[in-house]
């Protein structure tokens, strides 16, 4: 919690952004600033939060690892080799096939959609399910890549809990963030130090 106050602080983000304040005055510091100078400052901003939730993921939330095992192992015994012409059968008529198969319901069920709109609707969704296909695959067969996608995950929630505070919390005062700093925060942090000191010479005897 210490880490993650401090760190809300440093990425300038509700409720300690006090150097944008654009309730106060627009855009705060980048009043002055339009087109891609007023961007960048933006993207430096965002860019800042993915970095300090990845960081908080790494350091305290297990970074690449599980937080639970599967109940039950999942195996993936794919034998391309096996198929022979049959697999390239697949991948030059699957796709069309599989094209207008997703797209004929909304061509028959809506008047209005025309084919050539059903068939792009069909292209989108046969895209988005063999995405998923591939990552399932991948998820399912490299080590690496549940890693990834796991460390991804947890990221996201710390940067949909950076949104969420900015659109939930009010902005405090200068006055009052220097105070909980100097007066709780820094106390804690230092608690903290010397209970972990304490605990890990305890447990080495």
């Amino acid at each position: 919690m210490i880490f993650f106050i401090a760190v809300t602080a440093e990425a300038n983000r509700t409720p300690f952004d006090l150097t944008e304040a654009d309730s106060e005055i627009v855009a705060g510091f980048a009043t002055e600033y339009s087109g891609m100078r007023f961007g960048f400052f933006f993207f430096a901003e965002y860019v800042n939060v993915f970095i300090a939730s990845g960081l908080t993921v790494a350091l305290f939330m297990g970074g690449w690892n599980a937080p639970f095992n599967w109940p039950w192992p999942v195996t993936v015994g794919l034998d391309p080799g096996g198929l022979g012409i049959g697999l390239l059968l697949l991948i030059a008529l699957g796709p069309p096939i599989a094209v207008v198969v997703l797209g004929l319901p909304f061509y028959l069920l809506n008047s209005r959609v025309k084919f050539w709109q059903a068939l792009i609707i069909g292209f989108v969704l046969f895209n988005l399910l063999a995405v998923a296909a591939v990552l399932g695959l991948a998820f399912l067969s490299f080590d690496w890549v549940v890693g990834l996608l796991w460390f991804m995950g947890k990221t996201y929630l710390f940067v949909f809990t950076f949104v969420w505070m900015r659109g939930t919390l009010p902005r405090v005062r200068i006055d009052q963030l220097m105070g909980f700093a100097w007066k709780w925060l820094l106390p804690a942090s230092l608690l903290n130090l010397f209970v972990t000191a304490g605990a890990i010479l305890v447990l080495k005897r």
